[in-house]
């Protein structure tokens, strides 16, 4: 809306710039004007608004001259065209946001994969475990070792209890596979999802099995199921078990942190999924997140939670699931630092 005030003469009218900018808005199909609206300021957002508000009905005329004047500028609009890496992160990080930005652009650096693993990551979680019912567990937590840990923990949920014991059990004490091992088990998996049908994935794999592997998949699994196959593999591996606490990130670390890696996770989260989130969190947290805002922000966010009214638990977990998600991928970017459990150890 650059050149809002500058007034020009359509069909005997003296519009400005920002009334032409309305009736442009108002001509388009609704879709249309809400992407273009999604890409506007607010403060641009309410003038047009307040345009809109005093605007009466408009001759068909005006509408198509000021359509017309619209695109031959458009047309006649210069500008350089270049591509590349940053552009393509600019872009997909408006058009997808900062979250699902990064994993396309991991996907774009790392390049085109055909493995067994991409098809799994790719398939429904459902789809996958019917795929893998009559698998021994050995083999079941050999492929969920090696899927992202997201697809893993749905399908997980979807496999029988005294299964997903064994799996995860079989996950935490999984070493490095003999020389050729995985190649056989590609190829054989290959074969098979080739008979489903299954078309190739969009994702590359990421894995290997072991204590990191199941802490990153109970750190995703629902609060419930996640303590229930910490306290079997407890029964079965005492030191196993505390070996896979130690690398569980949960939302009460979010107390190790440094302020200045707080304060860039807070600008990744959304008011709302913070919210939620600290519903019924720990009193020292809140005042961590307090904190490490505004005075102001800090104080609607109180009088927000006081006014919260009750919320299922299963959102509650949900919510502080998405802001460890984007905690655990700005460390891995470098971006943010989390302190380990150990103390002074640091987690890279």
């Amino acid at each position: 809306m650059k050149g809002g005030d500058q007034e020009r003469k359509t069909s005997g009218l003296k519009l400005s710039g920002k009334e032409k900018a309305a009736i442009f808005v108002l001509s388009l199909p609704d879709e249309d004007a809400r992407k273009l609206l999604e890409g506007m300021a607010e403060e641009e957002i309410r003038e047009l608004s307040r345009v809109i508000a005093r605007m009466g009905n408009m001759p068909q005329e005006v509408v198509a001259e000021v359509r017309h004047e619209f695109l031959d500028r458009f047309e006649n609009f210069q500008v350089q065209v270049r591509g590349g890496i940053n552009q393509v992160k600019e872009l997909v990080y408006n058009v997808l946001g900062k979250e699902k930005g990064r994993v396309l652009l991991k996907e774009l650096q790392q390049g085109p994969k055909n493995t067994p693993w991409e098809l799994l990551n790719d398939m429904e979680p459902t789809l996958v475990a019917t795929f893998m019912a009559n698998e021994h567990p050995q083999t079941i937590s050999l492929v969920l070792s090696r899927v992202h840990t997201e697809q893993a923990s749905m399908v997980l949920e979807f496999l029988p209890p005294d299964v997903q014991q064994d799996v995860v059990f079989r996950m935490a004490k999984l070493g490095n596979l003999p020389p050729g091992a995985i190649e056989d088990i590609e190829e054989s998996l290959l074969m098979e999802l080739d008979a489903l049908g299954a078309t190739r994935g969009l994702y590359t794999s990421q894995g290997g099995g072991g204590v990191k592997k199941v802490a990153e998949l109970l750190n995703t699994l629902p609060r419930e199921l996640s303590d229930k196959l910490l306290a079997y593999l407890d029964e079965e591996d005492n030191p196993l078990a505390e070996e896979v606490r130690k690398e569980m990130f949960l939302f009460e670390d979010l107390l190790m942190m440094d302020d200045r890696s707080f304060q860039i996770l807070l600008r990744e989260i959304s008011n709302d999924e913070l919210l939620t989130a600290l519903k019924g969190t720990d009193e020292r947290l809140k005042e961590k997140f307090f904190k490490n805002m505004s005075e102001r922000a800090a104080e609607m966010l109180k009088e927000d939670l006081e006014m919260m009214g009750p919320v299922k638990v299963t959102d509650v977990e949900a919510a502080q699931q998405g802001i460890l998600k984007i905690a655990r991928q700005l460390e891995g970017e470098g971006t943010i630092v989390i302190m380990g459990k150990g103390g002074d150890q640091v987690v890279m």
